[in-house]
Parts: C-alpha cells; sequence; structure tokens
C-alpha cells in the first residue's frame, strides 16, 4: 500500500493524499432483475450499470512524519479546503488510486476532526462515481453500457479500439491528461502520447486540439 498514489483531479490542479490511507476498496456494481419464469422458477437478468461508493480514510498531517508521502503540504487546512470546496460547488472530480482506479466520482460528505493536540487533521471522504447525465440519456437510449466518461464521443471506432478521444482545454498539459486518463503523469505516458498523436514538441499543446487516446497497450507502456 506504501506505494500507491491517491491523487484527486480538477481540471489542472491535482490533490496527493499526504499519507497513504491504510486501506480503500473499489469495484463494479450493476442491477440484476429477477422474473418468475413459468416452469422454469426465477430466473436473474443482466440490468443497468450502478454507480459505485465507498469511504475513505485519510490524515492530513500538520508537520512532518517518516510517513509522509513526498511533496506532503503539512498544512491540514489545504486538503480540507480543498475537499469542503469539492462538496459545497458539487463539482466531479477524478480519483485515482496508482494504476488501479481511475474513475469520476463525486464527494458526497466530507467529515474531518482533530483529536490529539498535534494539529493534525484525520478524514473521512464519502465518494460516489459520477455518471453524467448526458452518458446516461445516452445509455438508456442505446442499451450499451455506461461508460462514465461524458467526453468520449459516440464513434463506431471508439468502440472497436478502446481509445478514448479528448480535447485539450486551456491549462491542460499532456501530463496531467495522462494522469487523468491512464492514472500516470510520467515522461513515459506523456511522450508515447505525443508520438501517437503527432505531436512533436510534448509541452506544446493547445486550446482545441483533439487527441486520441489509446489503451496503453497500443502505447507500448505496459
Amino acid at each position: 500500500m506504501a506505494a500507491l498514489v491517491f491523487a484527486f483531479l480538477l481540471g489542472t490542479q491535482e490533490v496527493r493524499l499526504p499519507v497513504t490511507p491504510s486501506s480503500y476498496r473499489w469495484g463494479a456494481k450493476q442491477t440484476v432483475n429477477s422474473v418468475d419464469v413459468d416452469g422454469v422458477g426465477t430466473v436473474n437478468l443482466p440490468g443497468l450499470r450502478a454507480a459505485h461508493s465507498d469511504q475513505l480514510d485519510c490524515m492530513f498531517p500538520a508537520r512532518a512524519y517518516p510517513f509522509c508521502s513526498p511533496g506532503a503540504v503539512l498544512d491540514p487546512q489545504y486538503y480540507t479546503g480543498f475537499f469542503k470546496a469539492l462538496v459545497a460547488e458539487r463539482k466531479a472530480v477524478r480519483y485515482i488510486v496508482g494504476d488501479r482506479v481511475n474513475a469520476q466520482v463525486l464527494v458526497e460528505e466530507f467529515l474531518y476532526r482533530e483529536q490529539d493536540g498535534s494539529g493534525d487533521v484525520y478524514a473521512t471522504i464519502y465518494l460516489r462515481e459520477y455518471v453524467s447525465l448526458d452518458a446516461a440519456v445516452t445509455e438508456t437510449a442505446s442499451g450499451g453500457n455506461l461508460t462514465g466518461n461524458a467526453s468520449r464521443p459516440a464513434d463506431p471506432a471508439a468502440e472497436t479500439d478502446g481509445a478514448q478521444y479528448y480535447t485539450v482545454k486551456r491549462g491542460d498539459c499532456l501530463s496531467v491528461i495522462c494522469r487523468r486518463f491512464y492514472g500516470y503523469g510520467t515522461a513515459r505516458y506523456y511522450n508515447a502520447v505525443a508520438k501517437y498523436n503527432g505531436i512533436k514538441n510534448p509541452h506544446l499543446i493547445y486550446a482545441g486540439q483533439k487527441l486520441t487516446l489509446p489503451p496503453p497497450a497500443q502505447l507500448g507502456v505496459t
């Protein structure tokens, strides 16, 4: 667990938890429809994809500890302010755990407390997976699986090659885009994305530019 990076991405802002949580959970969920069939009995049929929910217990230290993550901000108000704003402003944020979780979420509730006079803050973040209304309407109309990614167009090629598509916004950079879509923002990833899209300088992209983001295997980074 110590090697995992827990990060929240909001636009070009990236907030990493300063102390690796002791545990986390994530998964997939669907509704199951039970139908009674004459002569057969109860038959369970697959239903629609359901949004996942979870809670994350974490610590925001006020001083340096040996277990703090590299680059930790030793100011609990930096973190509490960020998560309180997500709730107050009702903003979806991308939640990343290493290369294991990469999902859009809403912070349903954020609770925090001080308990030992050290100034350290202990918090519980209640997360709900976010699916945009546009994506839900598209899913209902098409009968396909929800993707939870409203930026992905209804392009037949995307269904066959697994690629995602993204239009660059003001303030974007390839490293942040790679972390958002792949969970990693290292040079290995953004250089591979630049090469795949025919971008000569990976540090020079512009608003309105359209990127193709294939699966990692197609980038050669797996």
